[in-house]
């Protein structure tokens, strides 16, 4: 069984409208999947709002979700988990959240 653990996302928000969830790019990797929610607990795998799988590295080498039509509000909360294909296998980080 492999140790791997789904890299910790950076959560961004760089326009007036939207959010970024990424990962840096390592070996290994060929698919970031992001699952998210904004200001409710995701208690299901199928309770979301966003869901995307990401198939390559952008051009800072990084595998980003980009959303541009979220209407954010200061104190918004994204709950989100992340899925990271490494190696031929998926692995998941559940339960994260972060501060909009």
């Amino acid at each position: 069984m492999s140790g791997y653990q789904v890299p910790i996302a950076k959560v961004s928000c760089p326009e007036p409208r939207g959010f970024e969830v990424s990962i840096e790019d390592e070996p290994g990797i060929s698919l970031f999947a992001f699952h998210g929610r904004l200001n409710q607990p995701i208690v299901s795998l199928e309770d979301q709002t966003w869901a995307a799988d990401i198939i390559g590295k952008d051009a800072k080498g990084r595998w980003t979700y980009t959303n541009r039509e979220a209407e954010l509000k200061e104190g918004d909360i994204l709950y989100y988990w992340t899925t990271v294909r490494y190696n031929g296998r998926d692995y998941h980080r559940m339960n994260q959240s972060a501060s909009l």
